[in-house]
């Protein structure tokens, strides 16, 4: 069977489900409401939160718009990195692995503005334009850039630049890896708003007492593969970190039914919540 038409199938599959369990969240968050309007509502949620020690900055209410795309994971990367200069690439697994032959320095608290200045030069890295800066995601030793897409980013190990700083904050080698021909697979439809997508965790018992939300995010995240495909979906990404901690822990929420997603990508687990 062509890959195309699994991917189609298990597209509309997904979709099917995502209607089906969005009616059932608007049902139980409506019996929840009874006669008290959705905003009065949400406020006594919040307001449950705070009293049970959960530390939340202001939270927006209003929706967005996104879609369901597609990327391609294919060989561009192998094929163009002859193309860079001043390090030693090598492709591995469908990542492109780089040394440099001279370090490089980078702002200690602003790593971005020299590594932005990079980008934009095709002999260090490739398709750098596409890219952007993720503070969330970065730590000391590890700056992260997510690919662009549709006006947002995708969090994902599979469409991501890694660089690695030494103790000296240089540049000493990064991880590349990177997704073609990014579409939309549908026309954009409302997400969930930010309060929503923080009120549904709290409600599905995925946010303990105790714990501060470090920072939430709307992106795509992967729904599912086929082949060398990839199909993504908008989701709130929400991370929380134990009161007291520097580690914190990422929650998604499907920005367009409000359901919880398990599936985790190994590099997107675990992060300190800022630049140490």
């Amino acid at each position: 069977m062509n890959f195309r038409r699994i991917e189609i199938i298990f597209l509309v599959t997904f979709i099917a489900i995502d209607i089906f369990l969005f009616g059932m969240f608007k049902k139980n968050m409506n019996m929840q409401a009874d006669n008290v309007s959705q905003g009065d509502s949400d406020s006594v949620i919040v307001k449950e939160m705070r009293n049970d020690q959960i530390k939340v900055g202001n939270l927006s209410k209003k929706n967005a718009y996104a879609f369901y795309i597609s990327g391609e994971q294919s060989n561009v990367l192998r094929n163009q990195m002859g193309q860079l200069t001043n390090q030693t690439p090598q492709y591995v697994g469908h990542e492109l692995e780089s040394e440099l032959k001279q370090p490089i320095n980078v702002d200690q608290n602003n790593p971005q503005k020299t590594i932005n200045k990079l980008l934009t030069d095709s002999t260090f890295v490739l398709f750098g334009d596409q890219y952007v800066y993720s503070k969330d995601l970065s730590t000391s030793r590890n700056i992260v850039y997510n690919q662009k897409a549709m006006g947002s980013s995708i969090y994902s190990s599979e469409a991501q630049i890694r660089f690695t700083l030494n103790s000296d904050h240089q540049i000493v080698s990064y991880t590349q890896s990177y997704l073609e021909g990014i579409k939309s697979l549908r026309e954009k439809s409302e997400t969930i708003s930010e309060t929503r997508a923080l009120i549904w965790l709290y409600q599905y018992n995925e946010i303990p007492n105790n714990t501060t939300v470090a920072w939430t995010n709307l992106g795509y995240t992967k729904l599912l593969s086929i082949d060398g495909d990839r199909v993504f979906i908008p989701t709130w990404i929400i991370a929380i970190r134990p009161q007291n901690s520097t580690q914190i822990q990422l929650k998604r929420i499907n920005a367009f039914t409000g359901g919880i997603i398990k599936e985790t990508d190994e590099n997107l687990k675990n992060s300190q919540s800022s630049m140490d």
